[in-house]
């Protein structure tokens, strides 16, 4: 059952980065900083976003509770050669971009947060399925 969400959940974020050209790849990542579904070939990129994802987390919601910023959508590293984005999906689970250098930071933020409605469905499902909750005896 988990297989299927985790194929559901490479497919939606393939269909993005197939999409939106100045994104190239996506991955979603898990508390501890462990990827959960890259559509990124390199596992050494997605171990370190994953690891940097973490701690990143982590500081997102320090910044919600010293700055009282509310609930942070976003973060965004723009760098000489690429861009990362960070958006915090639940409490256990933070959607990374990695776009293009040149990329417009609105464009990729419009659709990344566009996607996360169909992401958080799926992670629903596969935690009712986990749970045992939903699940007819």
């Amino acid at each position: 059952m988990l297989e299927a969400q985790a194929r559901l959940l490479h497919d939606r974020l393939m269909s993005v980065v197939t999409r939106v050209i100045e994104i190239r790849g996506l991955v979603l990542v898990d508390r501890s900083g462990l990827p959960l579904v890259s559509t990124l070939g390199s596992g050494s990129l997605e171990e370190g976003l994953a690891a940097f994802a973490a701690v990143a987390t982590d500081q997102i919601e320090r910044a919600q509770q010293d700055f009282q910023m509310g609930p942070l959508y976003l973060m965004h590293l723009a760098g000489r050669d690429r861009q990362i984005f960070l958006t915090p999906l639940t409490p256990e689970v933070t959607l990374v971009a990695i776009a293009d250098a040149g990329a417009t930071s609105s464009t990729v933020t419009l659709h990344l947060l566009g996607m996360c409605r169909e992401i958080l469905a799926v992670l629903m499902v596969a935690d009712e399925a986990s749970s045992g909750e939903g699940v007819m005896p």
